[in-house]
């Protein structure tokens, strides 16, 4: 899952650069392969240990409604979605510690 995560925000993130839109074609993608994803994994205490800012961005992808909740507004809101990573965030702070 990681690797589709970059491959998606990296293709966001040249969208971006080179001034072009997808018409949200890759915020869909990755509504469709990551929403699911999470839904499978099902639902894990988060464990916040460490820096304290740290650990309040990790509890916006952990959180039982915050994780979808999260990417979604951050992917769908433009320029914000192609600048910000939120699809590697999502899995990154998501896999099995």
């Amino acid at each position: 899952m990681l690797p589709t995560a970059l491959f998606l925000d990296l293709c966001g993130l040249g969208l971006v650069i080179f001034g072009l839109d997808d018409l949200g074609i890759l915020d869909i993608t990755g509504m469709f392969v990551f929403f699911p994803w999470l839904l499978i994994r099902g639902h894990r205490p988060p464990s916040l240990s460490g820096r304290k800012s740290f650990g309040k961005i990790k509890k916006l992808f952990k959180n039982k409604y915050l994780r979808f909740l999260t990417p979604l507004i951050g992917e769908t809101t433009p320029w914000l979605g192609g600048i910000g990573f939120f699809w590697t965030m999502t899995v990154l702070f998501n896999l099995e510690e």
